[in-house]
């Protein structure tokens, strides 16, 4: 297959075909199907690596979520927040998860859509497909944030935002220790898929045990300056 050559002053093939599907994403609706790679190469005149390169960059600034065998679908683009971030450290994100997303686990099972159960499974498979920790990371903030939304409140979907906004100022690079190695990073992610079934099975209490159980294993594996676990501040408030 022949493809276009860029003249001097204009961008690779690479950065057309991210500027044409940036273009595709501003009137996309949220969790819509893009085209895939073989038309977009068609089209663009491009080879299919470049597309390939385009959607990967889409999907580490998380804009879009590919699914193995089904395409790449459209992640919503966060609200721009105005705010000045507080400024925080790793344990006080980890202990407002640990307050937020049980509450969150448990709102979401009686009130979830299948519009959110499709878009949930789709960052679910996402998450257990990734390869990388700080990859890892962020695809899990976006599980709860799409969590979030399916309580149908808006203030929970919001304090999430700024509870993501956060953890994104601190670096996806901090506390390798929470998801540094396969093992660890499988217990996380497996964890996610129980949650999800329990949403099926709109089991708010097996949901919100799990999600639990999911904040205090990062609680644990996240230790204070001294040595001592950072669950142990935990002995009163265990949820």
């Amino acid at each position: 297959m022949q493809t276009q050559q860029a003249a001097p002053d204009e961008p690779g093939p690479v950065e057309r075909v991210y500027r044409h599907l940036v273009a595709h994403l501003s009137g996309a609706h949220d969790g819509g199907r893009l085209p895939s790679e073989r038309a977009l190469a068609a089209r663009l005149r491009v080879s299919r690596q470049s597309v390939r390169a385009a959607f990967r960059r889409l999907n580490q600034v998380g804009r879009v979520v590919r699914v193995v065998g089904s395409g790449s679908y459209v992640v919503p683009e966060p609200t721009p927040s105005h705010r000045t971030l507080p400024d925080v450290a790793m344990l006080d994100v980890l202990e407002v998860r640990h307050i937020l997303e049980p509450t969150i686990a448990a709102l979401a099972t009686s009130r979830a859509t299948g519009d959110d159960f499709t878009r949930i499974r789709r960052r679910l498979e996402e998450l257990q497909q990734a390869a990388e920790p700080d990859i890892a990371k962020r695809l899990g903030y976006l599980f709860w944030q799409d969590m979030a939304r399916a309580t149908r409140n808006p203030l929970l979907a919001t304090i999430y935002q700024l509870l993501t906004d956060c953890r994104e100022q601190l670096g996806w690079s901090q506390a390798t220790g929470l998801a540094g190695d396969a093992g660890r990073q499988a217990v996380q992610a497996k964890l996610a898929a129980a949650i999800f079934d329990a949403l099926k099975a709109r089991d708010g209490e097996q949901a919100r045990v799990l999600a639990a159980e999911r904040t205090r294993n990062m609680l644990m594996a996240l230790a204070d300056p001294d040595g001592t676990p950072a669950e142990a501040r935990w002995t009163a408030l265990d949820v």
